[in-house]
């Protein structure tokens, strides 16, 4: 039986799978994914050998942002099923040796949640203190805060002539200065944790603090993120995940290494990993562009500089708020497979815990809509209207929203070539590639993105080295080639990634020794003095080295 308490650090040696339930699997036939669906598909989430799940939110919800917009947070949302299939999955995950970790959405709430209900009645409610509020200025918002998702950060509300802040979509920040807000949520992490949730992510947990000035800015991420202050939320939030031998990994984009540092000490910080996004933020959102090798290393290696000996990373390439890895890194079209090994094995082979998105073990690809009537996600939405506006054309804006929208990782997962996803028309179309990309031809190709994963895990879950060996960058000084070691003592691991359609050479150093070649996704042997690396060319190797001296970075 699992015991967090008897093994606190379980999720070092660990490899997680990302589930976004609304499109794992249908059960009831209705185009929802559901609880039961996740069930059914308990025996191929161990299949693939991870051994904890993460899910996002299937809580009650009114599903403005797709259950990012939590109603309850002690009760599901029917589209999913009941609090019985909730317990049910738990202890069948649990029964099978995979543990099982919550999105926590404490940031925010959804106007439908019984505290905003109460809080927008009058300044006298118990529960009014329990959102941001400001008077209006001028007749107007308070001041020029805007929204993530575009527009004023501010709704009026006409019963205490006042506005409420709101971050994302017109879901109510929760208001962290008020310690009856951290009591309400240490409430629901100690009843999640009696039902058996082994941890959580954090949702925009770097967001918690506000300005308190309520002044208008120039610089919109100074007065929303990481700001002065938030140690406090964080270190009491912290004490609740402790006392309950919580995995906690926050979501906390735009902190910096430095600050992360703190956030993630292995002795006193606030989580134990962080989910941060320099190698997958290099424009900004709906940009266009390829990916550089050379910053996508730069990136990659500053993180795993930055924590070594303090903390520990989390690595992951795809989530449900990012496009699909082979189609933003690599090569979806004529490469798909080699591009989507190449880079399974760059990231997941570094110092850190990996996580895998439903779906990026098959090679998922974006998806190529022809019309805005079917993308679901608001802020896509919002994006488009936003463009025509600007006079942008709508082909135009269509190619940028093929390239970053959110909802690229959210069709439905591709189980067979019929699809397998439901016998009713999903929610979402389905990618219409699930005829040559999906689950039942993964399996029976011994090649395949998928037990390449596989193969990737055991090596991470059963190797020391991969486990705690140091993290060298071998700097290639180039734009193609992404070549790195994991070291423990004089013995090691040299992964070798060609992330390019274009040929590479690579020479290995002559005090590296005995090279056995243990992974590759090429069916050619190299010289590996004279490397000819093929496009999207991937090769792991185990060494000796002749010399003690540490790799110059």
């Amino acid at each position: 039986m699992i015991n967090n308490q008897q093994n606190p650090a379980w999720w070092k040696n660990a490899v997680g799978y990302q589930i976004y339930p609304k499109s794992f699997y249908d059960s009831n036939n209705d185009g929802i994914g559901d609880l039961q669906g996740i069930i059914q598909k308990i025996p191929y989430i161990k299949s693939l050998g991870v051994n904890f799940v993460w899910l996002s939110p299937f809580f009650a919800s009114p599903n403005i942002d797709n259950g990012y917009d939590v109603s309850d947070y002690q009760d599901i949302d029917p589209q999913y099923g009941t609090l019985d299939d909730t317990f049910e999955m738990i202890r069948k995950f649990h029964e099978n040796d995979i543990r099982v970790v919550f999105d926590l959405v404490i940031n925010h709430t959804s106007d439908q949640h019984h505290w905003f209900k109460e809080a927008q009645k009058s300044v006298d409610n118990p529960y009014h203190d329990f959102y941001i509020w400001q008077k209006p200025k001028n007749g107007r918002e308070p001041n020029n805060w805007v929204s993530l998702f575009g527009g004023s950060a501010w709704e009026y509300n006409p019963a205490t002539d006042e506005y409420y802040y709101h971050l994302f979509a017109k879901q109510p920040d929760l208001n962290w200065e008020n310690p009856k807000v951290h009591d309400a949520v240490s409430q629901i992490i100690d009843w999640w944790t009696k039902h058996g949730v082994d941890g959580f992510r954090l949702d925009a947990i770097s967001h918690l603090k506000k300005n308190q000035s309520f002044s208008d800015v120039t610089d919109q991420e100074a007065a929303m993120n990481n700001v002065p202050g938030i140690d406090k939320f964080l270190s009491e939030l912290s004490d609740d995940f402790k006392r309950n031998h919580l995995m906690t990994v926050g979501e906390a984009g735009g902190v910096p290494v430095t600050r992360a540092q703190q956030w993630v000490d292995s002795k006193d910080g606030y989580f134990d990993m962080i989910f941060q996004f320099d190698h997958v933020s290099f424009w900004e959102k709906f940009a266009v562009g390829k990916v550089d090798v050379a910053m996508l290393r730069k990136a990659l290696t500053n993180w795993q500089n930055g924590l070594e000996g303090i903390g520990w990373n989390a690595l992951f390439l795809e989530n449900h708020d990012l496009p699909r890895a082979v189609s933003y890194f690599g090569n979806d079209r004529d490469m798909r497979r080699q591009s989507a090994t190449a880079l399974a094995m760059m990231y997941f082979l570094m110092k850190g815990t990996p996580f895998i998105y439903q779906g990026q073990e098959l090679g998922m690809t974006n998806v190529d809509f022809d019309s805005i009537d079917e993308y679901r996600d608001l802020d896509s939405r919002r994006f488009y209207q936003e463009e025509l506006a600007k006079g942008a054309t709508k082909a135009e804006t269509l190619f940028k929203l093929r390239s970053k929208s959110r909802d690229n990782a959210r069709t439905p997962m591709q189980w067979t070539s019929a699809g397998g996803f439901s016998n009713h028309e999903p929610w979402i179309e389905m990618n219409p590639n699930h005829k040559m990309i999906n689950v039942q031809d993964e399996k029976q190709n011994s090649q395949s993105v998928m037990n390449f994963y596989k193969k990737l895990t055991e090596l991470r879950l059963t190797d020391p080295i991969l486990l705690n060996g140091k993290y060298h960058l071998i700097d290639t000084h180039d734009h193609q080639t992404y070549v790195y070691t994991r070291e423990s003592g004089s013995t090691g691991y040299m992964i070798i990634t060609n992330l390019s359609d274009e040929p590479a050479g690579y020479h290995v150093p002559i005090e590296y020794q005995n090279l056995k070649l243990i992974l590759t996704n090429q069916p050619d042997l190299q010289d590996t003095r004279a490397m000819k690396l093929q496009p999207w060319s991937a090769y792991l190797y185990k060494y000796e080295r002749t010399t003690s001296h540490e790799i110059n970075e």
